[in-house]
């Protein structure tokens, strides 16, 4: 039985998400400017924990798209967790399962309104983005969790 890699869980995962529908998944490709084929894969992982009833989701708005847009030339894969029902919730916990990011979902997993960074070597959380980030400041919280890496 072949051994599946964390990059190759990676792109399995995004597959999953994909064809799964209530999860969005955003992800530079080789067809993005700036983009190198072959690129061993991304070097930091966004991930937001959302639910349509969550006031601090919408209180950040549509920051989560404008970072994806800001830093869409960046190895950055941006995924967005649906928590909004328990089908979502439950989805969105095989997706990260799926990214050998277990351990991130059990302890955050129940709560909304805020966008992990995670490094996808080992799924280590490298820094929180909340709502009382202003978008410059996201940025370079960003920048800064990729260095870090």
């Amino acid at each position: 039985m072949k051994r599946l890699t964390k990059q190759s869980v990676l792109g399995l995962a995004v597959l999953c998400a994909l064809a799964a529908g209530p999860v969005v998944v955003a992800e530079e490709s080789a067809s993005t400017p700036g983009a190198t084929p072959g690129a061993a894969g991304p070097e930091l992982v966004a991930v937001k924990f959302h639910a349509d009833w969550c006031g601090s989701c919408k209180a950040m708005g549509d920051v989560f798209g404008d970072l994806s847009a800001k830093l869409d030339a960046e190895p950055v894969l941006f995924v967005e967790l649906d928590l909004t029902t328990s089908a979502d919730r439950q989805q969105a916990g095989y997706l990260m399962h799926a990214m050998d990011a277990g351990a991130v979902w059990n302890e955050h997993g129940a709560k909304t309104g805020f966008i992990l960074l995670l490094d996808p070597a080992d799924m280590s959380v490298r820094g929180k983005l909340t709502k009382e980030m202003g978008f410059k400041d996201m940025v370079k919280a960003i920048g800064e969790a990729r260095a870090g890496a």
